[in-house]
Formats: structure tokens, C-alpha cells, sequence
């Protein structure tokens, strides 16, 4: 390794930390929202909107990283590619932080009316499913695996049957009992956000797949496209 090199690398790893706390403090935030729902605990709700505050920081500090070392550091190719991939993503992740906080908001909503809908297993679900997804999103952007790319882009298609297989559940909940509409769509929302999070994973893991092959590819419709499907058949 030249001696010129050294510091940009440097700063490199010190960039991939800062998008990995990103991502380990996104997990946390999915989790407590959710938490916020079921448990329909404000003080969850709370816990949430104080990290965003840090998911914002990040960003923010992330991205002025970024610029800084594209002026200052004259990145090859590849280096340009990486630097551009985490300007991205974290764009991705910050929306993450915003859906974890509308999930925890609908908790508090719900708790407020003094409502609760027993039937919430898919939910958490559903979360466990994008949680394990921004895991894996974190594991590619570190280690450039084309193989854990891909397997993000198959489990959006089981998070994709899953909130569907929810929201309609609920919905035919609410039609049956007319007093379940308030908690119920507030539900079907916080479903559908979830399911917004991995879209934004999708999204990370086809940049990544940029970052290493140099090519941006639209991962998610060439595999639709091509009739693969993680669902399963019936």
C-alpha cells in the first residue's frame, strides 16, 4: 500500500463504520417502533424519535464525508464508486428512519384511543423480515457479496406476500366488525410501511451491486421479469 493511499483507505473504513452505526441503529429503531404497536407504549414511541435524531446526524455527517473526500482526495473509479454507493444508501437508510418513526407514531395513536387488536403476529413478522433484510444490505455494503445482493432482492418477494396476506386480513377483519376500522387502517399503514422498508433495501442492495460490478441494474424487475419469485405457490 502506497503512503498516499494510506489516509484514504483510512478514511474509507472510518466511512463504512459510520454507514454500519447507521444501519445497527435503524434495527434498533424498526424494532422498538414495532414494539410501539404492540406493546402500544408511548415511551417506545419517544425512544424512536430520539434516534432519528441520530439517523439524521449520520446522514448528514455521511454525506459531507463524501463530498469532502470526492474534492479533496481525486478517487480512482472504483474509489469514486464506493463514495457514490454510500451517498446513496444512506439516503435509503434516512427514509428507513422515517418510516420507523410513522410505525412508532401509530402506536402512540392507538394507545391514545385506548384500542387494541389482538391479532398482530404477522406484523412483527413482517418486521423480523425487513430487519434481517438491512442487516444483510449492511453485510453486502462492507463486504461487496453479490450473493447476499441477491438474497435481499428475494426476501422483498416474501415481505411483498406477507404484507399482502396482512393487509388483507385486516381488512376483512374491518369489514366484519365495523368497530375495528380506526385501529385496523392505522395497521394496514403501519404494514405497508414496513413493506416500504424493504423497497428502500432493494434499493441499497441494487447500489451495491453497482459499487462492485459497475453496473446499475435494476435487480428487482429484471428478476420479475425473468418469472422468479420467492413467493410461495397456492
Amino acid at each position: 500500500m502506497s503512503t498516499t493511499r494510506a489516509p484514504f483507505d483510512d478514511e474509507l473504513a472510518v466511512l463504512r463504520t459510520h454507514v454500519l452505526a447507521m444501519g445497527e441503529t435503524l434495527d434498533h429503531m424498526l424494532s422498538t417502533a414495532i414494539r410501539a404497536v404492540t406493546e402500544q407504549n408511548p415511551e417506545l414511541t419517544l425512544e424512536v424519535l430520539r434516534s432519528d435524531d441520530e439517523v439524521d446526524r449520520l446522514d448528514a455527517e455521511i454525506e459531507a464525508d463524501c463530498l469532502r473526500m470526492i474534492a479533496l482526495q481525486q478517487p480512482v473509479a472504483s474509489d469514486l464508486r464506493q463514495l457514490g454507493t454510500a451517498f446513496k444508501v444512506v439516503t435509503d437508510l434516512e427514509r428507513v428512519g422515517d418510516y420507523a418513526v410513522d410505525i412508532a407514531k401509530i402506536g402512540r395513536r392507538i394507545s391514545r384511543r385506548g384500542l387494541f387488536y389482538k391479532p398482530l403476529i404477522d406484523l412483527p413478522r413482517l418486521a423480523d423480515l425487513v430487519r434481517a433484510m438491512l442487516r444483510d444490505a449492511m453485510t453486502a455494503f462492507v463486504s461487496h457479496d453479490l450473493e447476499v445482493v441477491q438474497r435481499i432482492v428475494a426476501a422483498d418477494d416474501v415481505v411483498d406476500d406477507l404484507y399482502h396476506r396482512c393487509r388483507d386480513h385486516l381488512i376483512e377483519a374491518m369489514r366484519q366488525d365495523t368497530s375495528l376500522v380506526y385501529v385496523g387502517t392505522f395497521l394496514v399503514l403501519a404494514s405497508k410501511y414496513i413493506e416500504r422498508v424493504g423497497d428502500h433495501l432493494v434499493n441499497v442492495a441494487e447500489r451495491v451491486h453497482y459499487m462492485v460490478t459497475g453496473e446499475l441494474v435494476q435487480l428487482a424487475k429484471q428478476r420479475k421479469l425473468a418469472g422468479v419469485s420467492g413467493r410461495p405457490e397456492g
